[in-house]
């Protein structure tokens, strides 16, 4: 496939997290967990829903120094508990009615490794019409995935709350 202006066709991020597939898997369904690692450092996570089986929704409203930079939102098209999960990820500017809004997808494959530990390897592709719309994000998706990442290790990590 070519690869327009140097664009990648997709962004792959693959690493070892600390705490087994089951684990890390609800990090990306539960918007508890979520909150602690699903924006990148220099944004602001400032709302998040989610419904949680095939075809529910994800919302992530974020902002910068307090000014909304619009959202994120995705449609979750598989979910396969502990192995894999694939949905749409949609960036959406503070303005979708001008057309600031551009369809992606992610996918998301976990493997046990060593010790209570996962494999995970992120895929995020389809990114065309991102590059056409808004290609000063493009270059962001890497590094942006490598931050979160980090942030999800750490999330958990964490103890989990008491369900009581």
């Amino acid at each position: 496939m070519s690869r327009p202006h140097g664009a990648p066709v997709a962004v792959r991020v693959e690493r070892i997290v600390h705490a087994p597939p089951d684990r890390v898997f609800r990090a990306f369904l539960d918007p508890e967990l979520m909150r602690q690692w699903i924006t990148p450092d220099d944004l602001d996570l400032d709302r998040i829903t989610v419904d949680p089986r095939v075809g529910g929704r994800i919302e992530v409203w974020h902002s910068r120094h307090g000014v909304s930079t619009g959202k994120f939102e995705g449609r979750y098209v598989k979910l396969d508990p502990g192995r894999e999960l694939v949905y749409h990820w949609a960036f959406v500017g503070t303005e979708p009615e001008k057309g600031e809004h551009f369809d992606t997808l992610v996918t998301v494959r976990l493997r046990p490794w060593g010790d209570g530990q996962t494999q995970i390897r992120v895929v995020h592709e389809r990114l065309a019409e991102l590059r056409r719309g808004a290609p000063r994000i493009l270059p962001r998706l890497l590094p942006g995935w490598e931050n979160c990442l980090d942030k999800l290790d750490r999330a958990v990590q964490a103890p989990l709350p008491d369900p009581r």
